[in-house]
Order: C-alpha cells, then structure tokens, then sequence
C-alpha cells in the first residue's frame, strides 16, 4: 500500500511541476547564435565533411512533410517513421547531418519522438547541439531527454549548453538532463549555477533536472531552499519538486518547505506538500501544517496533503483520525483520503468505517474508496457488511 502511494506521489509532484511549466513553452523570436564557451568533445567523423551524403530524395519529401502546417500530411509523416521506428533512425541521422536547416530540425524532432529507438542518433545530435540554428539545437537537446538514460554520453555537451545564448535552449539542456536522470549526476554543480540564471524558464527546467537526478543531487538541497523564495511561482513549484526528488536526504529543507504550504500559489503548495511525505519520517514535524492544509480551498492541494501526510508514516494516523471529525467536510473527506493511502495501520480501519456514517456524501465516498483500497472488500457504503467484516477477522 505504501508503495503504491510512494510511487503515485513521485508522479504526481512531476506531473505538478509540469502543469505549473505549460506556459514555458519557447517564444517563436528569431534563433541564438549558438554556444559559448570550447564545445564539447565530438567524434570525428560526426563533424560536417567536405562531400556530405546525399538525401534520399523521398526521405527529404518526408521530412518535409513533418513540417507542413496541414495537421494530416504532418500526422501522416510522423507515423510513417513511428511505423519505422529504429529503422528510420539511420535515415533521420543522415538528414540531421546533411539537410537545410527545416530538414535538420524536423530530423531532430523525429528522433525525440522515437524516444529509446533512436539511441543510435545520440552523437549526431549531440553535433546538433552546436548547429548555427537554435531550433536544431532546441530539438536535439529535447530529442536526447526523451531518449533518456541511455543518452548519458551527451551529458556533456548538455552542460555546455546551459551556457548557450539562447535562454530556450538552455532551458532544453537543463530538462533532458533531469530526463537522463541519475547518470547524469556529473551535472549538478553546472544546474545548481544554472537556478541563478536571468530566466525563469531556465531556472525552473534546471531546478526539475535535479529533482529528476534525485538523491545524487543532495548537495543542491541548500541552493533549492534558497529558490523557494524565488519570485517566479514555476520556479518556486519546481524547487519544491526536486526537494522530493531528492528525498530523505534533502530533510534539511523541511522548514522551509513547511513554510512553502501557505505559498499564494497553489502549485508550490501542492509540490511542497506532497515533498514533505517523500522526504518521509525525517518531516514529521511537518504533520500539523500538512493537517491544516486539509482545509485548503483547492481540491488538488487537499489531495496533496492527504498524500503528503501518508507518506511521512503511522505518527499521522491519530492527527488524521482526529480530523474525521472536523467541522469541515472537505477536511474529513481529506483525512479518509489519507488514511487509504496510509494503509492496514491500527485504528485505520475502524475509523473509516465510523466514517460510513457522516452526513456528508463526499465524506462517505472517500472513506468507503478508503477502505476497499486497504482491505480489497468493495462493500461501498455499508455500514452493517463493513463493520460484519472488520470483526470476522
């Protein structure tokens, strides 16, 4: 049961932290001018020749097609190389390597889409990195985080573009660095330098990747508090996130993210307190604010809560049970919420199944939901066959 709850809440503070980001999306003014600073190490023969290959005339037409602002010829274009799948990488690697600058972009784009598949074209997008075009270099560094882990030998050059002149890209580098994930822990100290950046769009994917990194990067736990403070709320919300990431270890940060349960936005609070139940046991002090954001006005950060207060361990179970009784019906509906996902602990069960009988139908749903969560038994809302149950055991 824990488990489970542990495992929705690390996809639930992601999937916060993306919501929060959907307005990140890149702006459409004119392009960088490229990376600063010596390039990272590229194999030789992934450097332009001096006669490169020609495209296949029908692979260019393709390509172009992925381009079309008429949705059903570019729909029809991609799932002609998803159909392909690692089979199309050879030919999208010549066209990333060999086409105008539309044909490198939409061959880079093409790549990402293939996610895993295509780690074969990881060195050619890491020459990407460096193209003149900062739509090339946005669409191979997004291309690297979807291939994921095994894009590793990028990470590299992904530090080197966090320096690139374009904030986008940056921000690109900085997200596939978090999607690479834990190999790519040689990169904390470069995001930790990278939550200063002037843009908060940078700031924010720099403070995802370390979450994304997890635990290996504890040592980024002190500048992540400072960025609770930040003035952009993504960014709040997204340092929030990556504190749960780390988990235990970023136990240092519970003051802070205690303090970032009452933050004006309610992403940050949602992050914040579903970061408190992945910090685990060490937030426990963390349980009277985490009970009294039960009350919260939005659905979603009571939920969160709930969760939140699961996780940190069985010290919840009295406060949660104590809070079946609240005079709020939103806030005892919390608290049954909270218990399913605390689990079979004592006192749980027959708390819930009290619960059964509140006059308030959003509280009786959550605790009968509760309890079929724990004890596998769909006996909805009846008091008579749950209590029948509970002694036959």
């Amino acid at each position: 049961m824990k488990m489970r709850a542990l495992l929705f809440a690390v996809s639930l503070v992601c999937a916060i932290v993306v919501s929060a980001a959907a307005a990140c999306a890149p702006s459409s003014e004119g392009a960088g001018v490229g990376p600063s600073g010596s390039d990272p190490e590229v194999p030789a023969d992934l450097s332009p020749t001096d006669n490169p290959a020609q495209l296949d005339p029908a692979l260019e037409a393709a390509l172009r097609d992925l381009a079309s602002e008429d949705q059903d010829v570019s729909n029809a274009a991609f799932e002609l190389l998803e159909g392909m799948g690692a089979d199309a990488v050879p030919a999208l690697i010549q066209a990333l390597e060999g086409g105008d600058q539309d044909v490198r972009w939409v061959a880079a784009t093409a790549l990402g889409e293939l996610g895993p598949q295509a780690v074969d074209a990881v060195p050619a997008l890491i020459y990407a990195l460096r193209d003149e075009d900062k739509w090339v270099r946005l669409s191979a560094a997004e291309a690297l985080g979807l291939i994921g882990p095994d894009a590793a030998h990028a990470v590299p050059a992904l530090i080197q573009a966090l320096q690139d002149d374009d904030a986008d890209v940056r921000g690109y580098a900085a997200g596939a660095l978090g999607q690479i994930g834990p190999r790519a822990m040689d990169a904390v100290p470069a995001l930790i330098r990278a939550l200063g950046d002037e843009s908060d769009e940078v700031r924010g994917f720099a403070a995802m990747a370390l979450g994304g990194i997890g635990p290996g990067a504890v040592e980024a736990v002190p500048a992540l508090v400072r960025t609770l403070g930040d003035e952009s709320a993504l960014v709040r919300s997204a340092a929030a996130g990556a504190l749960g990431g780390i988990g235990s270890g970023a136990a240092e940060a519970v003051p802070a993210l205690t303090q970032a349960l009452g933050d004006e936005d309610e992403f940050v609070r949602r992050a914040a307190a579903v970061s408190l139940g992945l910090i685990g046991p060490e937030a426990a002090e963390a349980i009277p604010a985490l009970v009294r954001l039960l009350a919260d006005a939005d659905w979603e950060v009571r939920d969160a809560a709930a969760l939140g207060l699961s996780l940190i361990g069985p010290d919840v179970v009295p406060h949660l049970v104590q809070a079946l009784n609240d005079q709020q019906a939103q806030v005892r509906a919390a608290a049954a919420t909270a218990l399913g996902y605390v689990g079979p602990v004592e006192g749980v069960i027959p708390a819930l199944i009290q619960s059964l009988g509140d006059g308030d139908g959003d509280v009786r749903a959550a605790a009968a939901e509760s309890l079929t969560l724990i004890t596998g038994q769909n006996l909805g809302e009846d008091v008579v066959a749950r209590q029948q149950w509970w002694e036959a055991q």
